[in-house]
């Protein structure tokens, strides 16, 4: 299974804090988080 998730928070702490209540994680799944950056225009 595949797919992504655009979380806006203050911190990556906020980030992963949400991420580890993903119910995909109790079936044995994994998570990558990764920032993103804004491109210039």
């Amino acid at each position: 299974m595949s797919g992504y998730t655009i979380i806006k928070t203050d911190s990556m702490e906020a980030v992963l804090s949400i991420a580890k209540t993903c119910p995909f994680l109790d079936m044995g799944g994994s998570l990558e988080v990764s920032e993103l950056i804004r491109m210039p225009a």
